[in-house]
């Protein structure tokens, strides 16, 4: 079950007495001295929980569940074998050893699932499940004039500076005369109806002159003579701009947001200093450069005293170092600074974009025994933005890795497998989840977290007899953080990081439809590790839905630094499925089907 990248959504699975924390709605993924034959794991095992199976389980939904607007939502758990089942009266096919899943249709408010299974000895049982629905949107009556209160916009505190612009909106009674007041700052400020549903918004550009500290934002409605007017939760706070703020990244790994509920761009790293221009709730703007903003969560964020200077640098000399299996490009500098690090096949090269530095270089020393680095390149975009540009000497990637070395950035080009088979290749066989993470939940209460360790031991084995070195980023059953697991494959010099997963449905997918295998891809030097397994689980597992192949933004991908891809061996929540998954055969041909993919990409120049 995959993860998308620092943030986890959690949600609770009971069966039974047992309580599973899963990912949100069962759907999900999906970061010493070192050893090839012994990885470093950075967590402690933790206990299995096991669960024994009752009568009738219901996994999915919950009890007492609140559901956002769906018109039907899959339901799924187990019966003792043989029996049949019905739901709200609604013959449900049931699996030969048990499991069921199908829709059920769903109302707004309340709902209720009234399971009925009689065992093949005519036992019978009886179980209900209650959960709740949201009412989604709906028009506000025209008659008597209506103002939402728990839709007014800002819901939270907002802190903007000189130049920003405050968005208000609300959901009241269609074709009225809207407008909102900032106490001490504006008043009659006019908002406008989209369309003719009730929705108005409008929307005010602070003022160099403007000032506010927790000013209330009032909203008001008028039709047919009546006003009525109610508060915004969320409250403005305007930002002089006289003195920077500035804050400390306090958190190991953080992801930096394109909006406030925008996908990730950039990852912030412990002890880089950022200005601070903004705040929605408990989200940081970031200012990079006068072009670029984007938002992180306050928690990975320590402000800093007034008058704290902002993160700048320039940078000096720079040397190419040739190592056993890698280059280095080190750029030493003043300051430690947020970057972001681009990839491109053709023709290959590496761009590395540095905020808050400006060029002072004069010299490139190249190291005369380097043959992967052919040209290193700058070039300053704007005032307070630079680029440096790697052109290497090959065609075909085999990984990379930016970090800093106190504040010295270092950019490692990984030289590439001369070889077209597996001998002697260190390989990263990731099981997805782990410990307290179970990951997805079948039918009959299997977690993923197992599958996913069975069937990656499995890999690990037909690797070892291809001549690689492959080697478990988790063993056991334990905690392993989504950041540590792309840092163990490079501290353990993996070439190959292939991550191993089983998939379940988002609340408003129908699993009964979409359901199979899958395999994800983030950086450019992973696409054809992931074009091959996919293509071989087409071939060798076939018995299997082909749910696609997908580039995605997920942390395993995006930060492993070597080619890496995220792999869904099939949907747990399916009964058919789940079988599949925990059946020793089929584990061995899913287990197949990756290593063949992996020596189809390793053997193609």
């Amino acid at each position: 079950m995959r993860k998308a990248c620092s943030v986890k959504l959690k949600a609770s699975f009971a069966l039974c007495a047992v309580r599973l924390v899963l990912p949100a709605a069962l759907w999900g993924t999906e970061p010493p001295a070192i050893s090839t034959s012994a990885p470093v794991a950075l967590s402690t095992p933790v206990p299995v929980q096991v669960s024994t199976p009752a009568f009738v389980t219901v996994v999915h939904p919950l009890e007492g569940a609140k559901l956002p607007s769906l018109k039907e939502v899959f339901a799924f758990g187990a019966v003792v074998p043989g029996s049949t089942l019905t739901i709200n009266g609604i013959t449900i096919n049931v699996h030969p050893k048990g499991g069921y899943l199908t829709m059920v249709p769903l109302n707004p408010g309340d709902n209720l699932l009234s399971l009925d299974a009689t065992a093949p000895g005519g036992q019978a049982a009886h179980l209900e499940r209650r959960f709740t629905v949201a009412s989604g949107f709906t028009i506000s009556p025209s008659t008597p004039t209506t103002l939402v209160q728990e839709s007014i916009v800002p819901a939270e505190d907002v802190l903007l500076a000189t130049g920003d612009t405050l968005r208000v909106s609300f959901q009241g009674s269609p074709q009225g005369q809207a407008e909102f007041a900032i106490a001490g700052i504006a008043a009659h400020l006019p908002m406008v109806e989209s369309g003719s549903r009730g929705v108005y918004e409008g929307a005010y550009v602070v003022q160099p002159a403007d000032h506010a500290g927790q000013a209330d934002i009032t909203v008001s409605l008028k039709k047919r003579g009546l006003r009525r007017k109610d508060l915004a939760k969320g409250r403005l706070t305007i930002e002089s701009g006289r003195t920077p703020r500035i804050g400390t990244i306090i958190d190991d790994t953080v992801a930096a947001r394109t909006a406030i509920d925008g996908g990730y761009d950039l990852f912030l790293y412990k002890g880089m200093r950022v200005r601070l221009t903004g705040k929605i709730g408990n989200l940081w703007r970031v200012r990079f450069s006068g072009t670029l903003s984007e938002w992180v969560k306050d928690s990975a964020i320590l402000e800093l005293p007034r008058g704290t200077l902002a993160p700048q640098s320039t940078l000096s000399n720079i040397t190419v170092t040739h190592l056993e299996d890698s280059t280095q490009v080190r750029v030493p500098m003043s300051d430690v600074l947020p970057y972001r690090v681009e990839q491109a096949l053709e023709p290959p090269a590496l761009t590395v974009t540095l905020f808050g530095a400006a060029d002072k270089t004069d010299l490139i020393r190249y190291d005369p025994d380097d043959q992967l680095v052919r040209l290193v390149r700058w070039r300053q975009v704007s005032s307070d933005i630079c680029q440096l540009v790697i052109e290497p000497t090959f065609k075909k990637w085999w990984g990379f890795d930016v970090r800093y070395e106190g504040s010295i950035l270092v950019i490692e080009i990984r030289k590439p497998w001369a070889s077209v088979t597996l001998h002697g290749m260190v390989i990263a066989v990731d099981p997805g989840h782990g410990g307290s993470d179970t990951g997805a939940v079948g039918p009959h209460g299997t977690l993923e977290k197992e599958a996913n360790l069975q069937i990656a031991r499995l890999v690990k084995d037909m690797l070892e007899k291809a001549g690689a070195k492959p080697f478990l980023v988790r063993s056991a059953d334990m905690d392993v953080s989504l950041y540590d697991r792309p840092r163990i494959a490079w501290k353990n010099k993996a070439r190959l990081f292939v991550s191993v997963h089983c998939n379940a449905s988002g609340l408003s997918e129908n699993p009964l439809v979409n359901n199979g295998n899958s395999v994800y891809w983030y950086q450019p030097q992973s696409e054809g590790l992931a074009a091959a397994i996919h293509a071989s689980y087409r071939k060798n597992a076939p018995v299997l839905p082909d749910r696609g192949l997908y580039y995605s933004d997920f942390a395993v991908c995006r930060m492993t630094q070597m080619p890496a891809v995220l792999t869904e061996q099939a949907y747990i929540i399916v009964p058919e499925q789940e079988d599949l998954l925990f059946s020793p055969t089929f584990q061995k041909t899913l287990a197949d089907a990756i290593v063949s993919g992996i020596k189809a990409f390793v053997s193609k120049p």
